[in-house]
């Protein structure tokens, strides 16, 4: 019994240590300061981020949101980069710089997010599917390989 509980305590002290830790490196890799109530799942490698809001550079700003993110433990380890899947439902966003001026609208509330992006050691590396649903807008972007070249 005290061999079952040690186990079970261990599991779930590795499984919160890990979405705190992708939790840290998504606003380290991306360059941005996560706010509101981070709720990590037990057992399960992924957390909620409640009444969230973050600025990323000059592209978006989320001003409130309730958001969920899932990520593939096996990609901790990966040189390619950690895959998140980023959901999210009724979010109030601001497009800023050059990302409002392609989307013709600045402020807009978000009714479904769905993004599963690679994190790379220094920002996004890859996007397999980002699609954002709203009333003002739509958008939606697939297979996305961004691989830096080099000179030879």
């Amino acid at each position: 019994m005290a061999l079952a509980l040690a186990v079970l305590l261990g599991l779930s002290s590795l499984s919160l240590g890990l979405n705190f830790w992708v939790y840290h490196e998504i606003q380290s890799r991306l360059k941005i300061r996560l706010g509101g109530t981070c709720v990590p799942a037990i057992f399960i490698p992924s957390f909620e981020v409640r009444q969230g809001t973050f600025i990323w550079e000059d592209r978006v700003q989320l001003v409130d949101g309730n958001f969920k993110i899932t990520f593939d433990p096996l990609t901790l380890v990966s040189q390619r980069g950690i895959r998140i899947i980023l959901t999210s439902n009724t979010s109030k966003i601001k497009f800023l710089g050059s990302w409002a001026l392609q989307q013709g609208v600045e402020d807009a509330t978000v009714d479904s997010l769905l993004a599963d992006v690679i994190l790379g050691p220094h920002g996004l590396a890859g996007i397999n599917e980002v699609e954002v649903r709203s009333q003002s807008f739509q958008f939606s972007l697939k297979n996305a390989d961004k691989r830096t070249t080099q000179k030879t």
